[in-house]
């Protein structure tokens, strides 16, 4: 019998204790590969979405902050996973397909971002990357540009008096490259030609050994081959 395959998404020692099952109740091979797409879409897909409602990994620990803003991140990532079956050889693919990513013009794979994201990375960026892409120039100074330039010190005249504006009112009445540009200036600094982006790791896809150990037992009972198999059963092995 092939070795059984999640490509991915299962550890070695959670990967050797499917075989083993396997191997030990010899099941037909159409019943290996039904367990194998449930174990991957209703078992791996269904806890990666928890991990992203939580904010953190398989194992519980939660993932780094973000470094600006607190808004919960990857929401709409998992959603996109998919289950693709390869029962040539006994395997089914967990991938991620849609979300409509881009990078200024050029469309990016959900695959992609997903790797970036559960690997984490260090991406080198370029001035140049970004000429020729749509600018920003419509629309209005965000509130981080606006409390920036109230700490630089930023006034406008109002009447006899030079007054720091309000963040609501430099919001309401300048526009994003406007802002930019007053900060640039009012800070002294010069733009950059090259930077680096760091995105920590912040795994989503996956199941700890405890977790893939009721999953196991869960899907052999859905597929009426592990009736009698219970989670207490399979747990410790790993």
């Amino acid at each position: 019998m092939p070795a059984p395959i999640i490509n991915g998404e299962l550890n070695r020692a959670q990967a050797a204790e499917l075989r083993r099952v396997l191997k030990e109740t010899e099941m037909p091979k159409a019943k290996r590969q039904r367990l194998l797409w449930r174990i991957a879409k209703y078992g791996i897909i269904q806890a990666s979405k928890r991990n992203a409602r939580n904010q953190q990994t398989p194992d519980g620990e939660s993932w780094p902050k973000r470094k600006r803003g607190k808004k919960k991140m990857l929401r709409k990532l998992p959603k996109l996973l998919k289950v693709k079956e390869l029962p040539a050889i006994e395997a089914v693919r967990i991938y991620l397909f849609g979300g409509n990513y881009k990078n200024g013009d050029k469309n990016v794979p959900a695959g992609y971002v997903g790797a970036v994201h559960q690997g984490g990375a260090t991406i080198n960026m370029k001035a140049s990357s970004y000429s020729g892409q749509p600018s920003q120039g419509g629309q209005m100074a965000t509130r981080r540009q606006a409390k920036k330039l109230r700490d630089l010190g930023y006034k406008v005249r109002w009447g006899e008096r030079w007054i720091k504006p309000a963040i609501s009112y430099i919001t309401a009445e300048m526009k994003t490259d406007q802002a930019g540009f007053l900060i640039k200036k009012l800070s002294g600094r010069k733009s950059k030609r090259t930077w680096t982006i760091d995105i920590p790791a912040r795994v989503f896809l996956g199941v700890s050994d405890e977790e893939f150990n009721k999953i196991l037992a869960r899907q052999m009972q859905g597929i009426g081959f592990g009736w009698d198999v219970k989670a207490q059963d399979i747990e410790g092995k790993l």
